[in-house]
């Protein structure tokens, strides 16, 4: 959430070059709807208005009244901008520039908004939290934010019933029991793995098949000087982050912290820790295993990429759940778009890359969790290491083979019901490994072009034209 309000500014500046760039801004015979423009920031106003008037907010009350009239201002401009015949270029120019000083305004208030959050928390602040958490701002749904303040919540309110708060622990619970897409768009993270011997290495090669739990292998063998090297060795076509700890360490010290997180290419690999002996007059001995999951925790997504739509181009698509959507899209899974189409609608690449997951054997799904392992897909690792997820292809619908390369626009499917799905529908997606768990798939926000604009925000009832 944070995240996309620090580039919504840069969205709007993205929007204005690549028209200019085209010539649409002044020569188009259909005028941008600028006022759309500010939608994002409006979106916030009634909870900041609601905010301004709690007093715990008073030494900072100026600073949100002057967001909430900025944003009426620039609503205003951007109205007459999108009703008139010609663009005056310094109206526009000044309207663009007023609206990247809201966004940082906006992330500025949300900041206070934490902060004010944190120490009426620390500081047990009863009448401060209670105000806060009355207003739902962003900051209040991030997962780490939002555990804080369910724990003070039911530590300090065992009788009392905040209807906010239990809003928010039916978030987390939808979460916790894994009605998240997200599980179904990534394998399950692999635990508890035995570290191999390397004289074990090549029988277990033979039987490991890609995405296998021993399709990523780490062994060991004596270093020579009393301490023991681990190498890593990653059989599958993609990039996967493997985690290794020590329940407990006997006269063996390593440099490396603990747990120790690495990112292990696709068909590589890598020597990843060393234990060094202690004293030789003892004995040594060591407790550890080690758990992977498909993509990287280390991967940093090139925010101005603008996305295909998966679809036909001049292809019209409805949106029946975006980002932060009720039914499943919340948490690391937030930022997902549900397409309903036809089973066999030909899907094509939203960006290029090489195809890391293809499976298109199942014809079983349905409007339950049991369902989700018989989901079809394509996923396709993009150069910045994210991944693009496409799910619920239909039984033979996964065009793509693992390991092939894939262009922008490349067809690499056909849409399906199968999975967790409660209809006909396209789940997509891209992800990358959650920095704070390293164990699970976090969705990213993205831009997509379509014929109405650049749209960073789909929401339910929004339809596009495929460019």
């Amino acid at each position: 959430m944070l995240e996309l309000k620090k580039v919504e500014w840069v969205l709007v500046r993205i929007i204005v070059l690549l028209l200019a760039y085209c010539g649409i801004i002044f020569a188009a015979p259909t005028p941008l709807v600028f006022d759309t423009l500010a939608e994002p920031l409006q979106k916030s106003t009634a909870s900041i208005e609601k905010l301004s008037q709690k007093p715990v907010m008073e030494p900072n009350k100026q600073i949100l009244r002057n967001f909430l009239n900025g944003v009426d201002a620039t609503l205003s401009v951007g109205r007459e901008l999108s009703s008139a015949k010609e663009i005056d270029k310094e109206i526009l120019n000044a309207y663009l520039k007023e609206l990247r000083e809201l966004a940082r305004t906006k992330e500025s208030i949300d900041t206070l908004y934490r902060k004010s959050l944190n120490v009426a928390i620390v500081e047990s602040d009863k009448k401060s939290f209670e105000d806060l958490v009355a207003v739902s701002l962003d900051p209040l749904h991030h997962p780490r934010i939002r555990s804080e303040v369910i724990a003070f919540y039911r530590k300090n309110y065992p009788h009392h019933s905040i209807k906010s708060i239990e809003a928010l622990c039916d978030e987390q619970a939808l979460e916790q029991k894994s009605i998240q897409i997200a599980i179904e768009q990534e394998q399950a993270y692999e635990e508890h793995l035995r570290i191999l011997k390397r004289s074990e290495v090549s029988n277990v090669k033979k039987t490991a098949q890609i995405g296998s739990r021993n399709s990523v292998i780490l062994s060991t063998e004596a270093n020579g000087v009393g301490g023991y090297e681990f190498e890593a060795e990653n059989l599958n076509p993609y990039t996967v982050t493997m985690s290794i700890d020590f329940e407990s360490l006997s006269n063996l010290k390593t440099d490396s912290k603990l747990p120790l997180f690495i990112e292990i290419p696709g068909r590589s690999k890598k020597k990843v820790l060393e234990l060094d002996r202690i004293s030789h007059a003892l004995g040594v001995d060591y407790r550890s295993s080690y758990g992977w999951v498909r993509g990287s925790a280390f991967a940093v997504h090139q925010n101005n990429y603008l996305y295909k739509l998966p679809f036909l181009k001049g292809s019209n698509v409805y949106v029946s759940q975006g980002y932060h959507g009720e039914m499943s899209h919340k948490g690391l899974s937030a930022y997902a778009v549900d397409f309903p189409v036809p089973v066999g609608t030909p899907i094509y690449a939203a960006r290029e890359g090489i195809v890391v997951g293809s499976e298109g054997g199942s014809n079983q799904g349905g409007a339950s969790p049991e369902y989700r392992q018989y989901a079809n897909y394509v996923i396709i690792e993009h150069s910045d290491g994210t991944m693009g997820n496409y799910y619920h292809l239909k039984q033979g619908g996964a065009v793509a083979l693992i390991g092939q390369k894939v262009s922008k626009g490349d067809l690499i499917g056909y849409s399906g019901n199968t999975g967790y799905s409660s209809g006909p529908h396209l789940h997509f997606s891209v992800s990358k490994v959650d920095p704070i768990s390293m164990r699970r798939p976090m969705n990213l926000p993205i831009k997509m072009e379509t014929a109405q604009g650049i749209v960073n925000l789909p929401r339910k009832g929004d339809r596009y034209t495929v460019q």
